[in-house]
């Protein structure tokens, strides 16, 4: 089978699993799935367990002037239980004034899938915001959901995500006294990262690890599949032939709720994290269609092995400044010290239920990032 091919059926066999969040079913059969995949290329793999929280929600709605619209909440915002919270539908927060917010960040405000939203919303809780109904989504209409940045400290101001379309009511009624209503339960669920390695020749070379996430909100076939398939046909690659350092694999749940999976993988490595070599992180949206690649690396000696096994496959990434790690996994890395490369971006229905494979994923520019990414990992591990 060929490249293409053998990406675009494991890309389909990771989306037809459903919907990937940290714990749930088709997460865990993901697992299971990456382990037969690695043992059918002779490579033993082993799942990782950690524990990680899940929000079970069986109410969250806004409703308005006989209207009912219906969101999901914001997975580190706070409930609000029983009749919810009742106030006045504001854009704009007054001073002392309770109300609920409607907010609609534009597609560039940082606030809108990073972290600097909280300061936004503990702004909008101090001037009498009782809860927030946040408005995004992705260009087709449908709504987007944001990561968690507190998934074991969530805030207590309740936030419920929608779609832009269905706010119309909301948006039609402002200064109409409105409802707020989230609840649910909050558990600990067993999720799963796997783990691999490919022994090197030279077993007291230090090792090189080869990560990337394989959770997210929706089927994430771009957002996490690209990634998930150029890591398992490197493995594949440098598992036929093999290298003189180990070559540690690790695809990591929980990545939409900060990271953590990679933090169970670090906290299990102890003092063997430092002694890592470098790390390839296969972030987001890798060969996604009318993606926003960008490349981010440690230090000047990582990012040009990185530009130049991706320029030799015809492929343009918008670098960060060298030592600064952008959003993703390997900022992880970067805060115990680690070296990295990093490969990340976003597309059109990044974190959209839209994330499919015929919507958004670029074959040709996927098979292209596996013989870069090949070519970068051969370098790292010679």
């Amino acid at each position: 089978m060929s490249a293409a091919a053998d990406a675009e059926r494991r890309i389909r066999a990771f989306e037809e699993m459903g919907w990937h969040r940290t714990g749930w079913e088709a997460d865990n059969q993901a697992a299971d799935w990456l382990i037969a995949e690695l043992q059918t290329a002779g490579i033993e793999a082993r799942a990782q367990p950690f524990r990680a929280p899940r929000w079970h929600w069986n109410k969250a709605e806004v409703r308005v002037a006989g209207h009912r619209i219906i969101g999901e909440p914001m997975s580190d915002g706070g409930p609000a239980p029983g009749m919810g919270v009742v106030a006045p539908l504001l854009r704009e927060p007054r001073h002392n004034t309770m109300s609920i917010i409607v907010w609609q960040p534009t597609i560039d405000d940082p606030r809108r899938l990073g972290p600097e939203i909280y300061d936004h919303l503990d702004h909008l809780e101090a001037q009498g915001a009782q809860g927030v109904v946040l408005l995004m989504d992705d260009e087709d209409g449908y709504g987007i959901l944001r990561n968690a940045e507190r998934p074991w400290d969530p805030i207590r101001l309740p936030v419920l995500q929608i779609a832009p379309k269905e706010a119309g009511p909301l948006l039609d009624n402002e200064g109409e006294t409105a409802g707020l209503v989230i609840t649910g339960r909050r558990e600990e669920v067993q999720a799963l990262n796997v783990l691999a390695e490919i022994p090197g020749a030279d077993l007291n070379a230090a090792p090189v690890t080869l990560m990337t996430p394989k959770s997210g909100w929706f089927t994430c076939a771009a957002e996490r599949g690209g990634g998930i398939a150029v890591w398992l046909a490197v493995a594949e690659r440098i598992a036929a032939q093999r290298p003189r350092r180990t070559l540690q694999l690790v695809a990591s749940s929980g990545h939409e709720l900060h990271h953590l999976g990679l933090d169970a993988y670090l906290e299990s490595l102890g003092d063997a994290a430092s002694k890592v070599s470098a790390w390839i992180h296969l972030g987001a949206a890798i060969g996604a269609k009318r993606g926003t690649p960008s490349l981010a690396a440690s230090d000047d000696e990582l990012m040009t092995i990185a530009q130049s096994a991706l320029s030799a496959s015809g492929i343009e990434r918008d670098p960060f400044p060298v030592g600064r790690s952008g959003y993703g996994e390997a900022r992880n890395i970067a805060e115990i010290g680690g070296r990295y490369i990093s490969l990340l971006g976003g597309h059109p229905y990044f974190h959209s239920p839209q994330d499919t494979f015929d919507n958004a994923v670029d074959l040709n520019l996927l098979t292209r990032h596996i013989n870069a990414v090949e070519t970068m990992t051969r370098e790292l591990l010679a």
